[in-house]
């Protein structure tokens, strides 16, 4: 089954364009939920949803490996996560990072099914910030 991925909203549209331009199959928080309910919806219940899909998940917020019911939810639901490693980005920069690290982060879900938070550098580079079990 190909990768799927769920964005957080502070990803934001045109960094979901640019993956969806190179063919990722990328759904927001919109399409899931729905408008205004996207924009209320908390990261236990967005996390939850993408592993009930199977879906890997992206966002800028790295600090949810520190947020325990955050971390709970991604081994729960065995998702693989994948934060940009800085939440300054441009769109632009965003997207670059996603695109250069896409290649790395299809492997990872694919050798990772329990899930785990990793973060993407701007320069593509994805390093684990923790894996289920491992804390």
């Amino acid at each position: 089954m190909p990768l799927e991925f769920l964005a957080d909203r502070n990803i934001g549209r045109r960094v979901v364009a640019a993956l969806r331009d190179v063919g990722e199959r990328v759904h927001t928080l919109a399409d899931v939920f729905g408008e205004p309910a996207s924009q209320q919806v908390e990261d236990v219940s967005w996390i939850a949803y993408a592993g009930s899909q199977g879906w890997a998940a992206l966002t800028k917020d790295k600090r949810i490996r520190h947020v325990t019911s955050e971390r709970e939810a991604v081994a729960a639901h065995r998702v693989c996560l994948f934060a940009l490693s800085n939440a300054n980005l441009s769109f632009a920069e965003m997207a670059a990072a996603f695109l250069a690290g896409l290649r790395q982060m299809h492997m990872i879900c694919a050798a990772n099914p329990a899930g785990g938070i990793w973060v993407v550098h701007r320069d593509g580079r994805v390093d684990s910030l923790w894996i289920p079990g491992e804390d």
